[in-house]
């Protein structure tokens, strides 16, 4: 594994950040795993990260928010929002304007889409 090839997980609901986790694991990439949006900010701070998969909907710091604000700190960082909601056509119009947003997987995702996903936008 090498340390250029990290990911990012913030969602606030404990399977689906368990299984994205396991599954970057296993793809081999080495990953972390947060469930707010603020703890996102302080490991952006810290740490290096290609890729961020973002939940949209979060309490307190929504993935929205959490997006804008970690871009400002990591401005390579390629993001993948993740949302289990079908009623985000704004939230969706105003990410897209963002570019380094490069994907957006609805829930539930096939597993394949998660490693497409990783594999083009993680570099050696």
């Amino acid at each position: 594994m090498k340390k250029d090839s990290q990911v990012l997980i913030v969602d606030d609901q404990e399977g689906i950040r368990k299984l994205l986790l396991e599954t970057c694991l296993i793809l081999g990439y080495e990953a972390e795993a947060t469930d707010s949006g603020r703890e996102a900010l302080d490991l952006v701070k810290k740490n290096y990260y290609q890729v961020a998969l973002i939940d949209m909907k979060m309490p307190g710091l929504d993935g929205l928010m959490t997006t804008k604000q970690i871009l400002e700190i990591a401005k390579q960082l390629k993001v993948v929002m993740i949302t289990g909601f079908l009623d985000v056509d704004n939230d969706l119009k105003e990410i897209s304007t963002l570019p380094q947003v490069v994907a957006v997987m609805k829930k539930p995702f096939a597993l394949e889409e998660l490693q497409k996903i990783l594999a083009e936008n993680i570099t050696d």
